[in-house]
């Protein structure tokens, strides 16, 4: 009763939109930070790396590679003023939601994978791929990809799990740790910042940590939730 009821709120909400009950479909796999159904300490944890993203966008032409619903393209342009966001998604689905709800503004959207987009070289000064590395299976090839969308000494975030095993999150391909997220990085970037991020739950992969982003050291690397890095095409 209580499940049909929330559904009943979300459809209400957007008009009896079926794009809203796509996204309360799917609402394990895909989320939008902006919509009040998924839990607030999700939420902030998605929107807080958007946030760190963002102070390094204002003016830039930016990707946002494995985008989702466009919920952080939406925000990095309109609040943290960069000139152009162009959000790129695998799922075709999850882009015709992003597209109707945040394709506006110069923010576009185009369904594509993260490692062959297609798109021209050299055309961002900003890559940001929250949470994306650990899904694709050649991760060496997604990096070389970003390397060939930005500009020389252009700028990318990226965030992953820290040692996250496989069984707590079967869509992962992989988990990576300080030294191994490291390792691939440089294989294309200089690194120029490494943070923790933590949301502050009670679930085990958050290490008892109060919800924030702190930078990494040799002290509190293994207590991070997930990695944020900052680094430079070289």
């Amino acid at each position: 009763r209580n499940q049909v009821k929330r559904i009943d709120e979300v459809l209400a909400e957007a008009g009896r939109d079926e794009l809203a009950l796509w996204l309360y479909a799917n609402r394990s796999e895909r989320m939008d930070a902006n919509v009040r159904f998924f839990e607030a300490s999700r939420r902030e944890f998605h929107l807080s790396r958007y946030r760190f993203a963002g102070h390094h966008v204002a003016g830039k032409r930016v990707a946002d590679i494995a985008c989702g619903t466009g919920y952080g393209c939406d925000y990095l342009r309109r609040e943290a003023g960069a000139a152009t966001v162009t959000g790129i998604d695998i799922d075709a689905d999850t882009i015709r939601y992003a597209t109707r709800t945040y394709g506006k503004d110069e923010v576009t959207f185009i369904q594509s994978p993260g490692h062959q987009t297609g798109l021209d070289a050299e055309s961002f000064d900003v890559i940001s791929s929250l949470e994306t590395i650990e899904h694709v299976e050649n991760d060496r090839a997604l990096l070389e990809e970003f390397d060939r969308l930005l500009r020389p000494g252009g700028i990318l975030v990226l965030s992953t799990p820290n040692q996250c095993p496989h069984e707590a999150h079967p869509h992962h391909v992989r988990s990576y740790d300080r030294a191994s997220l490291e390792a691939v990085l440089e294989t294309r970037f200089e690194i120029l910042e490494l943070h923790n991020q933590n949301s502050g739950s009670s679930a085990e992969f958050n290490r008892g940590q109060p919800a924030g982003i702190v930078a990494t050291t040799t002290e509190n690397q293994d207590l991070a939730e997930c990695f944020i890095a900052v680094c430079r095409k070289r």
